[in-house]
Protein backbone atom coordinates (compact mmCIF):
# COMPACT_ATOMS: atom_id res chain seq x y z
CA UNK A 1 0.00 0.00 0.00
CA UNK A 2 0.85 3.55 -0.29
CA UNK A 3 2.23 5.99 2.63
CA UNK A 4 -0.76 7.92 2.92
CA UNK A 5 -3.22 4.33 3.12
CA UNK A 6 -0.76 2.95 5.39
CA UNK A 7 -0.68 6.58 7.93
CA UNK A 8 -4.82 5.93 7.88
CA UNK A 9 -4.48 2.14 8.89
CA UNK A 10 -2.42 2.80 11.88
CA UNK A 11 -4.13 5.84 12.84
CA UNK A 12 -7.10 3.71 12.91
CA UNK A 13 -5.14 1.15 15.01
CA UNK A 14 -4.61 3.80 17.60
CA UNK A 15 -7.91 4.97 17.93
CA UNK A 16 -8.83 1.30 18.22
CA UNK A 17 -6.33 0.59 20.83
CA UNK A 18 -7.37 3.42 22.76
CA UNK A 19 -11.34 2.58 22.92
CA UNK A 20 -9.65 -1.00 23.80
CA UNK A 21 -7.85 0.20 26.99
CA UNK A 22 -10.61 3.00 27.97
CA UNK A 23 -13.08 -0.27 27.40
CA UNK A 24 -10.81 -2.39 29.91
CA UNK A 25 -10.53 0.43 32.63
CA UNK A 26 -14.72 1.56 32.78
CA UNK A 27 -14.68 -2.84 32.76
CA UNK A 28 -12.18 -2.55 36.00
CA UNK A 29 -13.69 0.37 38.29
CA UNK A 30 -14.26 -1.89 40.91
CA UNK A 31 -12.06 -4.36 40.67
CA UNK A 32 -9.90 -3.82 43.91
CA UNK A 33 -6.06 -2.89 43.15
CA UNK A 34 -6.56 -2.41 39.63
CA UNK A 35 -4.54 0.53 37.96
CA UNK A 36 -6.03 2.23 35.18
CA UNK A 37 -3.90 1.93 31.77
CA UNK A 38 -3.40 4.07 28.77
CA UNK A 39 -1.57 3.15 25.91
CA UNK A 40 1.83 5.75 24.94
CA UNK A 41 1.76 5.87 21.27
CA UNK A 42 5.09 8.31 20.64
CA UNK A 43 6.77 5.77 18.61
CA UNK A 44 3.99 5.47 16.02
CA UNK A 45 3.21 9.37 16.17
CA UNK A 46 6.81 10.28 15.62
CA UNK A 47 6.35 8.08 12.37
CA UNK A 48 3.43 9.49 11.07
CA UNK A 49 4.98 12.63 11.70
CA UNK A 50 8.05 11.64 9.97
CA UNK A 51 5.76 10.69 6.64
CA UNK A 52 4.17 14.34 7.14
CA UNK A 53 7.50 15.36 6.24
CA UNK A 54 8.96 13.10 4.42
CA UNK A 55 6.23 12.09 1.83
CA UNK A 56 9.05 9.76 0.06
CA UNK A 57 9.10 7.67 3.55
CA UNK A 58 9.03 3.75 2.79
CA UNK A 59 5.73 2.72 3.73
CA UNK A 60 7.11 -0.35 5.28
CA UNK A 61 8.28 1.59 8.65
CA UNK A 62 4.59 1.99 8.72
CA UNK A 63 3.86 -1.12 8.24
CA UNK A 64 5.69 -2.52 10.62
CA UNK A 65 3.46 -0.97 13.48
CA UNK A 66 0.73 -3.48 13.88
CA UNK A 67 -2.19 -3.52 16.09
CA UNK A 68 0.16 -6.07 18.11
CA UNK A 69 2.93 -3.27 18.31
CA UNK A 70 0.61 -0.80 19.28
CA UNK A 71 -1.01 -3.06 21.76
CA UNK A 72 2.32 -3.66 23.53
CA UNK A 73 2.57 -0.12 24.37
CA UNK A 74 -0.65 -0.25 27.05
CA UNK A 75 1.07 0.42 30.33
CA UNK A 76 0.15 1.74 33.95
CA UNK A 77 -0.89 5.68 34.01
CA UNK A 78 -0.20 5.98 37.42
CA UNK A 79 2.71 4.51 39.34
CA UNK A 80 0.57 4.79 42.30
CA UNK A 81 -1.34 1.54 43.00
CA UNK A 82 -4.38 3.46 44.77
CA UNK A 83 -5.17 5.26 41.38
CA UNK A 84 -8.68 5.31 40.63
CA UNK A 85 -10.40 4.71 37.38
CA UNK A 86 -11.93 8.03 36.16
CA UNK A 87 -14.81 7.07 34.82
CA UNK A 88 -15.55 10.65 33.64
CA UNK A 89 -11.68 10.59 32.10
CA UNK A 90 -12.54 6.86 30.31
CA UNK A 91 -15.72 7.95 28.32
CA UNK A 92 -13.60 11.02 27.49
CA UNK A 93 -11.36 8.83 25.86
CA UNK A 94 -13.79 6.94 24.12
CA UNK A 95 -15.27 9.54 22.76
CA UNK A 96 -12.25 10.93 21.39
CA UNK A 97 -11.45 7.26 19.79
CA UNK A 98 -14.77 7.47 18.69
CA UNK A 99 -14.35 11.08 16.85
CA UNK A 100 -10.58 9.70 15.45
CA UNK A 101 -11.79 6.66 13.62
CA UNK A 102 -14.69 8.25 12.39
CA UNK A 103 -12.67 11.11 10.81
CA UNK A 104 -10.17 8.17 9.40
CA UNK A 105 -12.80 5.72 7.92
CA UNK A 106 -14.47 9.07 6.13
CA UNK A 107 -10.73 9.98 4.78
CA UNK A 108 -10.27 6.25 4.00
CA UNK A 109 -13.52 5.98 2.16
CA UNK A 110 -12.65 9.25 -0.09
CA UNK A 111 -9.45 7.92 -0.61
CA UNK A 112 -10.46 5.03 -2.22
CA UNK A 113 -13.66 6.81 -3.78
CA UNK A 114 -11.04 8.67 -6.05
CA UNK A 115 -8.83 5.75 -6.75
CA UNK A 116 -12.00 3.77 -7.97
CA UNK A 117 -12.47 7.23 -9.92
CA UNK A 118 -9.08 6.86 -11.23
CA UNK A 119 -9.05 3.23 -12.49
CA UNK A 120 -12.24 3.80 -14.24
CA UNK A 121 -11.38 6.51 -16.19
CA UNK A 122 -13.44 8.98 -15.29
CA UNK A 123 -12.92 12.66 -14.40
Amino acid sequence: MDLTTEALRLGLGMARVRADVASANIANVDVAGYRPQRADFAQATGLLREAAEDPALDGAQLQAMTPHTLGESVRAADPDLNAPVSLDQEVAELETANVDFQSLTTVMSRRFALMQLALAGRD
